[in-house]
C-alpha cells in the first residue's frame, strides 16, 4: 500500500474514536502533511490544553517515521516538557529523534499516527520532571512540584488563552492554531469552560506564596536560557483573558441567533432570496425527525427563529431521570453544517458529562470535523444526548466536565454515589416545577 493509501486509511482510524483525545487531518493539497492537536490529560498539570503539532510523512510510510513538531511554543520561547523542546523537536523513541536501547521503542510499520500521537500524550503525565534521563527519582527539593505549577500556568496561559486568542482573531498562529481545527477548540473550550476557571482559581487562593502573582518561575537543572521555560506566575491575568474568550464566544452565538431571526424573517415573507442553504437544510431534517418521531423527545423549531431548536426530553425509566423533563436548546451556525451545532442543557443538570453551565460532552461536536455532508446531522447529535440520560455516566476522565458530579459518581466511597445519585434524581424533581 502506498504512503496516500495508508494515510487515507487512518483519517478512518481517527474517526472513530469513541471518546477523542486526539485529533488530527492532512492539508487537503498534500496527503503528507498533517496538522495534529493533543488535549492534555486532566488531572495533569497539562490539564485540558490545547497542543498542536505539525506532522510530515515520507514517501515510504509507514517504512520510516513522520516528522513530528510541537507547534504550540509561544513563538519558540516555552518549552513544556523534557521531550518537547521550545524550537519543535520531539524527542521520542519511535520517531528517531530520541535513542533507546529497547528494540521494542524503535519504530515499525505497525505504529500509525493515532499510536504515535497518544505516545507523545503519554509524556504529559502528573510528574513530566522525571521524563529527563538521570531525573527520575524525586531528590525531595520541591522540583517536581515546582515544575509542575509553571507547566500548569503555560498551558492556561499558551495552550488555552493564547491559542482561543488567536482562533478568534484569525491571526498568524504562534502556537500552531490552524483554522483547521478552530470549530474544534472552540467547542472545546465551551465544554471545559467551568474547569478552566476552577483551576485558574484553585491557584489563586492557593496559600503556596511559591506560586502566587508576580512570582519568578523557577529554572530547572535540565533547562537552558535557550530551552527552557521562563516567565513569572500570573494567574488573574489570565482569568481575565479567558473571561474575555468566552464573551467573544458568547457574542458570536448571539450573531447566530441574530441570524436565525432574520432568516425567520425571510421564511415568513416567502423570500427565497436571501435565505441561507442551511436554513432548507434544517427545515428538511425537522420534517423527517417529525415523521419518524423520536422517543421520549418533543422537537419544535422556533418561528421567530430558524437557527434555534428547543428540545424537550423525557427522563427514561428505570434511570436517576425517571420522571423529568429536560429542556435542551440547540442553535445552528448560518454555514452548518460546515461547522457544528452549539448544544446546552437549559434544565439544571448535576452529570459527570454535562458542564454546570449545561454544556454536554457530545464526541460527535468534537468529530464534526471529521464527517461526511451525510453524517453531520441533526439525529446524529440528537442520539448522542439522549445517550446522556439513558446510559450511565461515561468513565473516562477527558469527559468529565462537571468534576463534582465525576467524583461522586465513581467515588470508591458507597457514600458518595448515593450523594450523587440523589442530587441526580433531585435535578429530575427540580424540572417538574
Amino acid at each position: 500500500m502506498s504512503a496516500q493509501g495508508r494515510l487515507l486509511a487512518e483519517c478512518q482510524l481517527l474517526a472513530k474514536q469513541s471518546t477523542p483525545s486526539v485529533f488530527a487531518l492532512a492539508d487537503e493539497d498534500d496527503i503528507l502533511h498533517w496538522t495534529a492537536l493533543i488535549v492534555g490529560p486532566p488531572h495533569s498539570p497539562y490539564g485540558l490544553g490545547m497542543f498542536h503539532f505539525d506532522m510530515r510523512f515520507p514517501k515510504d510510510y509507514p517504512n520510516s517515521p513522520p516528522r513530528v513538531l510541537i507547534t504550540t511554543t509561544s513563538s519558540g520561547t516555552v518549552r513544556f516538557n523534557p521531550n518537547l523542546y521550545n524550537n519543535g523537536k520531539v524527542c521520542l523513541s519511535i520517531l528517531g529523534t530520541w535513542k533507546s536501547e529497547s528494540s521494542g521503542e524503535q519504530w515499525s510499520s505497525v505504529q500509525n499516527v493515532l499510536s504515535v500521537l497518544l505516545s507523545i500524550q503519554s509524556l504529559m503525565h502528573d510528574k513530566p520532571y522525571h521524563n529527563e534521563p538521570s531525573f527520575e527519582d524525586d531528590d525531595g527539593s520541591g522540583d517536581v512540584e515546582r515544575y509542575n505549577e509553571k507547566i500548569a500556568h503555560e498551558t492556561l496561559r499558551v495552550a488555552v488563552v493564547d491559542t482561543m486568542e488567536d482562533t478568534l482573531q484569525a491571526r498568524a498562529p504562534p502556537n500552531g492554531a490552524t483554522p483547521a481545527f478552530a470549530d474544534l477548540r472552540k467547542q472545546l473550550l465551551i465544554v471545559h469552560m467551568c474547569n478552566y476557571l476552577d483551576v485558574l482559581n484553585g491557584w489563586i487562593a492557593s496559600a503556596n506564596s511559591a506560586v502566587h502573582d508576580g512570582r519568578q518561575f523557577k529554572m530547572m537543572p535540565f533547562e537552558c536560557a535557550a530551552n527552557c521555560m521562563d516567565g513569572t506566575f500570573g494567574w488573574k491575568a489570565v482569568r481575565e483573558r479567558l473571561l474575555a474568550v468566552k464573551a467573544q464566544l458568547d457574542a458570536e452565538h448571539d450573531g447566530w441567533r441574530a441570524a436565525g431571526v432574520e432568516q425567520a424573517a425571510l421564511l415568513r415573507s416567502d423570500r427565497a432570496i436571501g435565505l441561507a442553504p442551511s436554513v432548507r437544510a434544517l427545515a428538511e431534517q425537522f420534517d423527517e425527525l417529525a415523521a419518524d418521531g423520536v422517543d421520549n423527545v418533543s422537537i419544535s423549531s422556533s418561528k421567530q427563529n430558524a437557527l434555534v431548536w428547543e428540545l424537550t426530553l423525557l427522563g427514561p425509566e428505570n434511570t436517576l431521570w425517571e420522571g423529568g423533563y429536560f429542556q435542551v436548546e440547540f442553535v445552528f451556525p448560518p454555514s452548518w453544517p460546515e461547522l457544528s451545532p452549539r448544544v446546552r442543557f437549559a434544565t439544571r443538570m448535576f452529570h459527570p458529562n454535562i458542564s454546570r453551565d449545561g454544556a454536554p460532552y457530545l464526541s460527535t461536536l468534537l468529530q464534526w470535523h471529521n464527517g461526511s455532508a451525510r453524517q453531520r446531522t441533526v439525529k446524529a447529535v440528537l442520539d448522542e444526548v439522549r445517550a446522556l440520560l439513558t446510559k450511565e455516566p461515561d468513565p473516562e476522565p477527558i469527559t468529565h466536565v462537571n468534576r463534582e458530579a465525576a467524583g461522586l459518581c465513581f467515588s470508591a466511597d458507597e457514600a458518595g454515589k448515593r450523594e450523587f445519585r440523589r442530587r441526580a434524581r433531585r435535578c429530575a424533581q427540580d424540572s417538574n416545577e
